[in-house]
């Protein structure tokens, strides 16, 4: 899965980027990092976000292929029944949902 993200056209009126954190990696020290205070900003955790998401669409994902390989089964026996009725509204109620059609001309 894949994000692309085009803002050029806020690139103008962003705001100046906040000063860099002083003693990000401390000299000889074994850790990465050193602790950043709260400055009371917005914050944003992603990787919980993702992994929300790519579980939701990994479960959609199982319950349409589970629902076709049913469907198939059923034409494969023959027990495939089509109601041309809900068909047809469904059809129609996609046609009327999507809005006008624009003619060619």
């Amino acid at each position: 899965m894949s994000m692309r993200i085009h803002n050029e056209g806020i690139a103008a009126a962003a705001a100046p980027p906040p000063p860099p954190v002083e003693n990000v990696a401390q000299q000889g020290s074994s850790t990465l990092a050193a602790p950043i205070a709260n400055s009371g900003g917005d914050q944003i955790e992603i990787s919980s976000l993702s992994g929300n998401v790519a579980s939701t669409v990994g479960a959609l994902a199982e319950q349409q292929a589970a629902r076709v390989s049913h469907l198939a089964a059923l034409y494969a026996r023959g027990d495939y029944q089509v109601d041309s009725m809900q068909t047809s509204r469904a059809l129609l109620a996609g046609a009327l949902a999507s809005g006008p059609v624009e003619e060619e001309g």
